[in-house]
C-alpha cells in the first residue's frame, strides 16, 4: 500500500486533507470523498523543496501531464509576477468545465473550474487512486532550473 493510499484511508467519511511526501515534493489533496478505487477532490497542491523556473515549467508541464483527461496549455506566463497559468479547453458537455494549473516557483496547484454567467467557480473532479498518484508525480517531477 502506498503512502497516498494510507493518507486517503485515514480520512473521515466526509473527506479532508490528505498529505503525502513523494521524494523532493509534498502533495496536499483536498478530498471530498474517497473509496477503495477512486477519489473526488477539490484541488491538488504540490510543493517542491527547490524552486523551478516558472516559464520553463509552464512550457514543459503540458508534456508531462498525462493523468488529466484533457491536455493543458499555457494561457498566461508571468515570471516577473511569480507565476503561470495553464488550462484545458472548456468541456461544453460538462457545463463549460476545465482544468486549471497554477505554477509558482515552489508550488503547483491543479483544480477544476466551471465557467458561469457570473464568472468562474471551483468544481470537484474524480480520479482513480492510481491516476491521482501519477498526477502527483507528474506535477512534482520538474527538473530544478
Amino acid at each position: 500500500m502506498s503512502g497516498l493510499d494510507d493518507a486517503l484511508d485515514a480520512l473521515p467519511a466526509d473527506g479532508g486533507t490528505a498529505e503525502v511526501q513523494r521524494g523532493d515534493h509534498r502533495a496536499r489533496v483536498d478530498v471530498v470523498e474517497a473509496d477503495r478505487l477512486g477519489v473526488r477532490i477539490r484541488k491538488l497542491e504540490v510543493e517542491r523543496d527547490q524552486p523551478v523556473d516558472v516559464a520553463r515549467e509552464a512550457r514543459e508541464l503540458p508534456e508531462r501531464l498525462r493523468s488529466l483527461p484533457d491536455r493543458v496549455a499555457p494561457v498566461e506566463i508571468a515570471p516577473s509576477l511569480g507565476g503561470a497559468r495553464l488550462r484545458t479547453r472548456p468541456d461544453e458537455l460538462r457545463g463549460k468545465e476545465y482544468f486549471e494549473v497554477d505554477v509558482e516557483p515552489t508550488r503547483t496547484t491543479v483544480r477544476r473550474t466551471r465557467a458561469t454567467e457570473d464568472g468562474r467557480e471551483p468544481t470537484d473532479f474524480t480520479l482513480t487512486r492510481e491516476q491521482l498518484e501519477r498526477l502527483i508525480d507528474e506535477v512534482g517531477d520538474s527538473e530544478r532550473r
